[in-house]
């Protein structure tokens, strides 16, 4: 089952935060570059569920036998106080057993709490970790995120070759793997702005190996899985 968590996210943080930092060897373009800011990601209380419904003891049993979606419930219970009293800890351990099994929500929610540093020590590399999860499978908020990440250098070298690149991605609006509901056209705009803002603060070279990344990307996630016709055709029999 795959919860409707956290369109976290109108979402991560989705303005450009990418201040110049001109440097001897990578010559800028002559334009003003974009401010620096920071919209930070916000957390949200997740969609409820028939397990919302659990008893504590059941839910807890549920977790135990490698449930995600009772591991996530469990988590999301002990983060909000949800029938229990917060326990960050706890709440940490379970997300970190969800996402780590590929539940999506689970590394939403790590991803955000990790980088405001809500009620735990900010944690910019582990943010980063969750978030390239869900960039990689085409998650629109996430791909802005570690855009932004990649520009500020948090949690990575700063690296504003890949900040385009996953900007670019973004901005075409391709559903995540697996999904179904179409991509956010506010979340694909601030995409496409923030790309173009930062094509200011990179060479012809940089903007153009930063278009190539974005494609071989786009291309290998959705152009390599067509299916490929096999097999001998049958002859026609004539007599």
């Amino acid at each position: 089952m795959r919860l409707a968590l956290l369109s976290i996210l109108l979402l991560w943080s989705v303005s450009i935060v990418i201040a110049a930092e001109p440097t001897t060897d990578s010559p800028q373009k002559q334009q003003e570059p974009p401010k620096a800011g920071k919209t930070p990601p916000v957390e949200d209380p997740p969609k409820k569920t028939e397990y919302d419904k659990l008893p504590l003891s059941q839910l807890v049993t549920k977790a135990n036998r490698k449930d995600l979606t009772a591991q996530f419930e469990l988590a999301s219970r002990f983060n909000y106080g949800r029938g229990v009293p917060r326990n960050t800890r706890e709440a940490l351990k379970w997300l970190r057993k969800a996402a780590q099994a590929g539940q999506e929500d689970a590394a939403r929610l790590l991803a955000v709490k990790l980088y405001n540093g809500h009620d735990v020590p900010a944690d910019f590399a582990e943010a980063m970790k969750w978030a390239s999860l869900l960039a990689e499978k085409g998650d629109i908020p996430a791909q802005l995120m570690v855009a932004n990440m990649y520009g500020n250098g948090e949690g990575t070298h700063r690296d504003l070759v890949q900040a385009y690149k996953w900007y670019a991605i973004a901005a075409v609006g391709t559903k995540p793997e697996g999904g179904e509901q179409e991509p956010n056209t506010e979340l694909v705009q601030t995409a496409v702005d923030n790309r173009d803002k930062l094509a200011s603060l990179l060479t012809e070279e940089q903007e153009t190996l930063g278009q190539q990344l974005a494609s071989d990307w786009w291309m290998q996630k959705h152009l390599a899985k067509e299916p490929v016709k096999t097999g001998k055709q049958k002859r026609s029999v004539t007599r």
